[in-house]
């Protein structure tokens, strides 16, 4: 085997869309800034996914496709969703080994989620995964790379084999060419692959990087070989990793150039291009890496961006932590409710959370979802019985499938699209509020208890910098629902506490 033929190229997308739809209507508003087209998913995809699918792209690259943005595309584009499921079996077919990666169900920071979430997370990224692309997950992409140990040993113990930081997320030095272990607490390990930075930001924000894809091919991937082991004729993997849309949304045209890099340009100059798990397979990790936690991509400052603010967004970023605050306490009671008021219908609550997207999506036949989690005593069947009158116990299914659907929402109220940007009056904060006000919704129609006073009160401590504009005014405009779907405003509401009592 030649020198040459021992170079490899991933280069991975990472395609995603935050969840953009009014959860009471689950419909996705008119969104002006898209224009001509009625929504950014809409506008995406004719610039970056369906040229991308239909250029065969997918076939070759490392991907991974955030839930909600399959969810979407399934439904408003299902030619394109269907090409690129179709990838990752053109893929299998080719090298033995997929190259899609399953994702973190709702881009939520994972460093910054409790330990139950953390899991409830993965558990619904891998059932996610499987339902659409028909076998289980090697990866997983976390949002923003970020990571922590908990969130490491919550992926090897879900199954999961390898995932993809940055190189300032280790601890130590490392040649980002190969895979390295990274020893866990538990015992277990996790692969992780280290993305070249240098190449990947180049790729990302350098336009003249990516005009000429045989320049690149000849250039640049040289350029970040390591030389011993092009002169031993060691194997060696360059990783580019990239948000997905840049590719034809953000670039105009890199579609163009991604298909002409990984079927010509790469080759013609010794590149092999493979997937992450392909790869693996071939060239399992030598060498143990020391992490440096919790990090992520794209902050400096661990995952503070996310958290408390830091310096990687302009203005004052103090609210931050007055709206994680408001989000988390908001958390805290929604997890005591729900615990508490599905006590005498679920054996195990939280594991009937983790099987609840299953259900909630048809993968899982409700006999079996009842026959799993229901507790001795009742008896859920969501049919008639032989004599047609509904089950005796439809109200308190109806009750507990309430309570399980605002653990959902409650849920997508941590999408990280809500603390990425600088300022808390924007469409991505506003989002994450109108999923938290779905759960209080929902909370309120089961069990009668008023979590949005308190979410009111703790959201007014946030406030934008450049408008004034507190999280509770803009709680407050949200789109009207009707009266009895949320508390009243009246003081007197019940509350969790008074309940309690």
């Amino acid at each position: 085997m030649s020198l040459m033929s021992k170079r490899f190229l991933c280069l991975h997308g990472h395609f995603y869309q935050p969840p953009r739809e009014d959860p009471f209507i689950g419909q996705v508003p008119p969104e002006p800034g898209a224009s001509p087209y009625a929504n950014f998913n809409e506008k995406i995809t004719a610039e970056c996914y369906r040229p991308n699918a239909e250029a065969g792209n997918f076939e070759y690259i490392s991907f991974d496709l955030g839930p909600t943005l399959a969810a979407w595309m399934e439904q408003y584009a299902p030619d394109v969703y269907a090409r690129i499921i179709d990838a990752d079996r053109q893929s299998v077919q080719r090298t033995g080994y997929g190259n899609a990666l399953a994702q973190a169900y709702n881009h939520t920071i994972l460093p910054l989620a409790t330990a139950r979430d953390k899991r409830t997370q993965i558990a619904w990224g891998i059932a996610d995964f499987q339902q659409r692309f028909g076998r289980a997950p090697e990866g997983m992409w976390l949002a923003e790379t970020a990571a922590d140990l908990e969130s490491l040993e919550a992926l090897a113990e879900a199954g999961i084999r390898y995932t993809v930081l940055a190189p300032w997320q280790a601890g130590e030095e490392i040649d980002a060419t190969e895979p390295y272990l990274a020893s866990l607490p538990s015992g277990r390990s996790m692969t992780v692959f280290f993305y070249n930075a240098p190449l990947s930001g180049g790729v990302s924000f350098d336009w003249d990087m990516t005009n000429n894809a045989d320049l690149f091919a000849a250039s640049y991937l040289p350029n970040h070989l390591n030389q011993w082991k092009e002169q031993h004729g060691e194997a060696q993997l360059i990783t580019v990793a990239t948000d997905g849309e840049l590719y034809g949304h953000h670039k105009p045209w890199r579609d163009q150039f991604l298909a002409h890099l990984v079927r010509k340009g790469a080759p013609a100059y010794g590149f092999e291009v493979c997937s992450l798990s392909a790869y693996l397979h071939r060239f399992p990790p030598r060498r143990e890496v020391r992490l440096h936690t919790p990090s992520s991509w794209s902050c400096f400052h661990g995952v503070a961006r996310w958290s408390d603010g830091c310096g990687c967004t302009e203005g004052d970023a103090r609210w931050k932590l007055a709206f994680r605050r408001a989000l988390n306490r908001l958390g805290e009671r929604g997890d005591a409710l729900f615990e508490r008021e599905v006590a005498l219908t679920i054996a195990d609550p939280w594991a009937a959370r983790t099987d609840y997207l299953a259900l909630r999506q048809g993968w899982m036949e409700p006999e079996a979802f009842w026959a799993r989690h229901g507790k001795k005593g009742h008896t859920f069947w969501l049919r008639q019985d032989k004599t047609g009158h509904s089950p005796k116990d439809e109200q308190a299914l109806r009750r507990t499938l309430m309570l399980l659907e605002a653990q959902y929402y409650q849920q997508w109220m941590y999408t990280s699209c809500g603390f990425f940007f600088e300022d808390l009056d924007r469409i991505e904060p506003r989002n994450n509020i109108a999923f938290a006000r779905r759960a209080i919704s929902l909370y309120w129609e089961a069990a009668r208890i008023d979590l949005q006073a308190a979410f009111l009160a703790d959201l007014a401590e946030a406030r934008s910098w450049r408008t004034g504009v507190s999280g509770a005014d803009l709680y407050r405009r949200l789109p009207p629902v009707r009266q009895n779907l949320l508390p009243p405003t009246a003081q007197g509401s019940a509350s969790l506490a008074d309940s309690a009592a």
